[in-house]
């Protein structure tokens, strides 16, 4: 009879594993809604060409206040908290049971019970600044449960929410209109600006670039090319209900009827943003801060999951007979658009433009340098070192002195080439500056406008040296200059009807490095908002007795370590 039973009981208990091993391999659906309870509306879609990435995530509009109120997209709980002067500001990260993340940036504040917990872990920390990772049971969620409210905190150009959904497991931000069942009304196609046509020759080992033609509207013409080009191509898309200009979710370049190239710009890696200096025309980005996406595939790009290419996305005019060039663009909600042009080859060399893109040979001292390796340059004024994938194309580099208003600054190439990683450059220390601090010399960079920007770095040996993330022209200056401290209140005033009080603060420089407010010796809460240079600082009865004078005590650092203390009494 034993022996019966366990005959049984084997056949059950795997039938019973299988089922089990199915049941946990079995998809998870989830259903999600709207963050929001506003008409959906979009200031900036997913995949946008910024200006070191592309976009993340969508932005809603909320009607250009703070405070639209937020709700959690679907079940889940809360897995990360961030707090920050930049970058999503205030944010939560909600971790659903389908293996995704959403995200909400840029708000203006948490839901009560987040906020009392986020706050004391600031005063645990001593640090506006956070990033927290509470237990799954600390903050469970329904979907629709009330998480904040949305707002401008962080690197927002205005009052909106940032919505991301990534996978949990990998952080690849995916589309959310793709990959959720929330939805915008839209049936406008995207919208051409501009198209432009580069020469080029010696693709494959040291390139030579030039702009023969381009044009913003249609042309009937035909467009004499040089038998090898490229073409780049500068669009938005348009959704009802909005003017935002957004992105175009698919580029499509076709020479007669081959298609040449293609690049759709989703699930990149947040490690691979930067790669969009290899997508666009980067000489067009950097001298008229336009985004054209072009066909040349450069050696060193790092989306070839994105792109689908023949000859690295050259079109090569092998006869003189007439041919159709058609670019078409797609919104990922399958709005189409094209363009066509009529093209033929040309003996010319290309137009009056050919050495806009190459400039190097008017400077002094030029050096080859190949994309696939580590490059330095040195003379008796100038050390750079490149590391290897810091290029995306070889390059001709150069270097040279200039003398602006009786200073010393050094070209380092020029700023239409990219740098994909940081290089170090390290500048000698002119004469000018014998007998300074050393503690407090930078290298700076001189920007079109004329202006001085810091680039950080620090005195060695007679040299100051630090890392830069694009070539130009810089030098050395000298931050000796502390912070500028502006209180809203005035010695000795009577506060005691506000919950915060507030500080201008600013630096000429190297830039804020920390700051700190005590009040009757008890550090305070303080969050910072570079956009308009202002600290704020709680009033709390938790913290504060009410009814008294207090002493506060403020200081600010730049990161040249200059300081500002300033001290106010006040009543509250």
């Amino acid at each position: 009879m034993r022996s019966c039973c366990r005959k049984i009981y084997l056949p059950i208990t795997l039938l019973l594993l299988a089922a089990s091993i199915l049941a946990s391999e079995k998809e998870i659906v989830v259903i999600y809604r709207p963050p929001l309870e506003l008409a959906l509306s979009l200031s900036g879609s997913y995949g946008e060409l910024r200006a070191t990435h592309f976009h993340s995530g969508v932005d809603f509009r909320i009607g250009g206040v703070s405070g639209a109120r937020l709700y959690a997209a679907a079940d889940g709980y809360v897995s990360r908290i961030s707090v920050s002067p930049g970058g999503y500001g205030h944010a939560i990260y909600i971790d659903h049971p389908d293996g995704r993340t959403t995200l909400y940036g840029h708000m203006m504040d948490f839901a009560p019970n987040i906020a009392r917990w986020v706050r004391e872990q600031q005063y645990l920390q001593s640090n506006f600044s956070v990033n927290l990772y509470p237990e799954k049971s600390m903050f469970p969620l329904n979907k629709g449960d009330f998480i904040g409210r949305a707002g401008n905190t962080g690197s927002s150009g205005g009052p909106h929410l940032h919505f991301e959904v990534r996978e949990s497991s990998t952080q690849l931000p995916l589309n959310p209109l793709k990959a959720t069942s929330i939805t915008v009304v839209d049936n406008i196609p995207p919208e051409f600006r501009s198209v432009g046509f580069y020469g080029i020759s010696n693709h494959q080992a040291l390139p030579s670039r030039w702009k023969v033609a381009s044009h913003n509207s249609g042309y009937n013409g035909i467009i004499s090319l040089p038998d090898t080009f490229y073409v780049a191509v500068d669009a938005v898309d348009r959704q009802n209900g909005t003017n935002a200009k957004l992105a175009v979710y698919q580029y499509n370049y076709y020479l007669d009827d081959t298609l040449l190239f293609s690049f759709t710009p989703e699930k990149i890696p947040f490690g691979a943003g930067r790669y969009i200096n290899s997508i666009v025309e980067y000489s067009e980005k950097s001298n008229n801060n336009i985004s054209m996406v072009k066909s040349w595939v450069e050696p060193g790009g790092g989306l070839a999951s994105n792109i689908r290419s023949v000859n690295d996305g050259l079109f090569i005019l092998r006869d003189d007979m007439e041919h159709k060039i058609r670019i078409e663009l797609k919104d990922e909600h399958g709005n189409t658009t094209n363009k066509y042009f009529r093209a033929k080859r040309s003996g010319s060399p290309g137009s009056l433009e050919r050495d806009t893109l190459n400039f190097n040979n008017s400077l002094s001292r030029s050096i080859v340098m190949p994309w696939f390796i580590p490059n330095r340059y040195h003379d008796s004024l100038v050390r750079l070192m490149l590391p290897p994938a810091a290029l995306y194309s070889s390059i001709e580099f150069s270097a040279d002195t200039i003398t602006v208003n009786g200073d010393i600054y050094h070209m380092v190439h020029n700023d239409s080439t990219p740098l994909h990683n940081p290089a170090m450059l390290a500048v000698k220390v002119p004469e000018k500056f014998a007998g300074m601090p050393v503690q407090k010399m930078l290298l700076v960079k001189l920007n079109k406008n004329g202006k001085l920007s810091s680039s950080g770095g620090s005195w060695r040996n007679g040299w100051v040296e630090g890392q830069i993330g694009s070539f130009g022209i810089y030098g050395i200056a000298l931050d000796t200059i502390p912070p500028v401290v502006t209180p809203s209140f005035t010695n000795n005033q009577n506060l005691s009807g506000r919950s915060f009080i507030r500080f201008t603060i600013r630096d000429n420089l190297s830039g804020i490095s920390s700051y700190n407010v005590w009040i009757d010796g008890i550090w305070i809460l303080t969050s910072y908002d570079p956009k308009n240079s202002r600290l704020e600082s709680e009033l709390m009865p938790d913290k504060l007795r009410k009814g008294v004078k207090h002493d506060l005590e403020i200081e600010v650092k730049d990161n040249k370590g200059n300081t500002t203390v300033l001290k106010r009494t006040f009543i509250w």
